[in-house]
């Protein structure tokens, strides 16, 4: 049954990975929050002493560190949570052809009566519920953990900024289907993706410390991302857009490289 729903399938071929991810990140964030009630006093004074060189290149604000909200923006929202859901979404972008190409069941699959197209957008569509089942199972602990150890943060906010984090791993997911559909190498689109992600970050982070790259910064994905500091200000339609424009472009070119795909 689950061969009739390529959809379907993606989510249950990835299903025990989803439950670790969950617990991993769910206990990751637990563990991040809990130390909250015993260093908000002490945090903005321990970070005066930080170079200002090192808090810009993480995007982290002196003025808001006190805060809980510079307090997430800094331990979570700034790499972790992100740099997390990218990994998971690189591994599984990489592995929905490329992946199943080499271990020897994506010609089983296309013996079904389904095209290349409606595979790949199926797959597409499996990967980002897969991660929105992960996003979601953070997002309750989140809430739950922010209430428990009293940092002060509406939910609308939670909200934006997962949202957001949401998006940026979905897009550097269809980065690595992308490569995968192009090079028929999981290794090597996971490797793709990995430096296109790598080069963003690195791009929005330098451009706070180069006076050259500033006029760069907003063609970064991160940029998108973090720019407009979802967590204070909620979400910027802009940015958001932009990301969702560049997720389509990927969808696209992997469809076209896909039904060009020579897989003998």
């Amino acid at each position: 049954m689950l061969l009739r729903s390529v959809f379907a399938k993606t989510i249950y071929d990835r299903r025990h990975g989803l439950l670790w991810w969950s617990v991993g990140i769910g206990a990751l964030t637990v563990a991040t929050l809990s130390v909250w009630p015993s260093v908000h006093d002490e945090y903005q004074k321990l970070v005066q002493n930080y170079p200002e060189t090192l808090l810009a290149f993480f995007g982290i604000e002196k003025g808001g560190l006190g805060t809980a909200a510079g307090y997430l923006q800094a331990e979570l929202f700034g790499l972790m949570l992100p740099l997390t859901l990218i990994a998971y979404m690189i591994a599984a972008g990489s592995a929905a052809t490329a992946g199943e190409r080499e271990a020897g069941t994506l010609e089983f699959l296309l013996s079904q009566p389904v095209s290349r197209t409606r595979v790949l957008v199926q797959k597409c569509l499996g990967l980002c519920a897969s991660l929105a089942l992960i996003t979601a199972a953070f997002t309750v602990v989140l809430i739950a953990s922010t209430r428990l150890f009293d940092l002060s943060i509406a939910i609308s906010q939670l909200l934006a900024a997962t949202f957001s984090a949401y998006v940026l791993a979905v897009l550097f997911g269809m980065v690595a289907m992308l490569a995968g559909s192009l090079t028929g190498h999981r290794a090597l689109a996971a490797g793709i993706a990995s430096a296109a992600a790598v080069a963003a970050y690195l791009l929005s982070s330098l451009a706070a410390l180069v006076t050259g790259l500033q006029r760069f910064r907003p063609l970064s994905p991160f940029w998108w991302y973090s720019g407009h500091d979802p967590l204070r200000h909620g979400l910027e339609p802009l940015h958001i857009a932009l990301l969702l424009v560049a997720v389509l472009i990927c969808v696209v070119a992997a469809i076209v490289a896909f039904e060009r795909r020579d897989l003998a």
